[in-house]
């Protein structure tokens, strides 16, 4: 890839951050240089990073795994300790909240204040504020201080800011989480809209339906270092499986947990993934159609039913069998479990083989899925740890012509009748 054709550029960068387990010892290091008082805390380690121009990329992580620090360093609030970063391109960036506004100011003031710093003219931002006053529609606050705005309005202006710009990279870290669903719905607009008009997008978000949605490649930072890189669905299911085994590992598990990666076997699947601790195995899965014939393909609208057989090699006290239906990009659309049902599974002892049923009417819009199954165990700690998930094991096939908008393709009965009926033939006389 050339230069030319790249927005981001990282190369072996880190990060340290000095830590002191006394405020005061700050202090004594800088009048004792001789003397070492803090401790060394690499944020970031040897960081190698290439993101394409109008990419849009996902950056997932647990919370202290170094995603922000990442941001930071490319938008150029922090420098790193060791390392290359080139950034092409104004760079506009929505970051925790709170940064990059002066509280006593108002919305206002902040607005052309957070404009100059991002390199437009007074006339520029001027022509742009109508635009991002009312996007963030936040009324007669625009010319209220910061600090009397709710978390709700400050991300609404702060967004608004960083979209409004004209930027070339946009950098999110999930500061829309503490927005209203409706504003949310409108900047994951937006953020699809400046995806198609070239912006290079990186974006944080603990909602893995919206990396899957949004991004075009996804990135796990872990322990302070990217771990996986791919495309989102992927990722995504490494990152589960991460979590899913660092739930397993608060267990006794002995050392038992399976991670398998199957390449597809099926132009319509996108290849199997299995987890899990062990004790319980899901030996098949299968589709029937309406007839009762085991099938792939279904018409939309039939029954069809999933069914699992599992083979217990252990006491299970508290099983749990379930299955879900998932677009091949990864979003989930359907799915259930006997977890709460009134079908609950009772304990089942070791050496037992159960077959478990899930019927349904198929109302999914007719094109390609997967089906996942697995059988679980519910502690008594309430926690839920997988004895096996066996994800995207098997590739279903909706078939049909109704129409519909979305993802299910269910019935809907339509009818209309005249409110005024005299309006209405007023209203055919005057149009001819």
């Amino acid at each position: 890839m050339s230069v030319s054709e790249v927005a981001v550029s990282l190369q072996n960068v880190s990060k340290c951050f000095k830590r002191y387990a006394h405020p005061v010892d700050r202090l004594k290091e800088i009048v004792l240089p001789g003397k070492g008082r803090s401790d060394d805390f690499w944020a970031l380690k040897d960081i190698d990073l290439e993101i394409p121009k109008g990419q849009t990329l996902g950056i997932i992580g647990q919370n202290g795994s170094g995603k922000s620090t990442l941001l930071q360093i490319i938008a150029g609030t922090l420098t790193p300790t060791t390392g290359e970063v080139k950034v092409s391109g104004r760079v506009s960036a929505l970051l925790e909240l709170g940064s990059g506004f002066n509280p006593e100011f108002t919305g206002r003031q902040n607005v052309f204040f957070n404009g100059r710093l991002l390199g437009l003219t007074q006339a520029e931002i001027e022509s742009k504020f109508e635009s991002i006053e009312t996007f963030a529609n936040i009324g007669d606050f625009i010319d209220q201080p910061v600090r009397t705005y709710s978390s709700g309005m400050f991300v609404r202006l702060a967004f608004a800011v960083a979209v409004n710009v004209e930027p070339e990279i946009l950098i999110v870290d999930e500061a829309l989480a503490v927005g209203d669903i409706l504003f949310q719905r409108k900047c994951f607009n937006k953020i699809e809209e400046l995806s198609h008009a070239g912006v290079t997008i990186l974006f944080v978000s603990h909602d893995l339906n919206s990396i899957l949605n949004l991004c075009d490649r996804a990135i796990i930072i872990d322990d302070h270092t990217i771990i996986c890189e791919d495309k989102p669905h992927p990722v995504v299911l490494a990152y589960n499986t991460l979590m899913v085994q660092r739930e397993a590992d608060n267990y006794d598990t002995s050392g038992k947990f399976r991670h398998e990666v199957k390449t597809a076997t099926s132009g319509n699947s996108v290849g199997e993934s299995r987890i899990g601790v062990g004790g319980a195995e899901i030996i098949a899965a299968e589709i029937h159609d309406s007839s009762g014939k085991i099938s792939q393909t279904v018409r939309c609208g039939e029954r069809v039913t999933v069914s699992s057989t599992i083979e217990f090699h252990e006491d299970v006290d508290r099983p749990i069998s379930g299955f879900k239906i998932k677009t091949l990009n990864g979003i989930a659309v359907i799915g259930n479990s006997t977890f709460g049902s009134q079908k609950s599974l009772p304990s089942i002892a070791a050496g037992s083989v159960l077959t478990v049923e899930f019927s349904w009417n198929c109302y999914l819009t007719p094109g390609n899925y997967t089906i996942s199954v697995g059988v679980s165990e519910m502690l008594e700690d309430q926690h839920i740890v997988a004895r096996d998930r066996r994800r995207d094991m098997l590739p279903l096939t909706v078939i049909g012509s109704l129409s519909s908008y979305g993802l299910l393709a269910v019935p809907v009965d339509i009818d209309y009748s005249y409110v005024n009926n005299e309006l209405v033939k007023a209203v055919a006389t005057v149009s001819q």
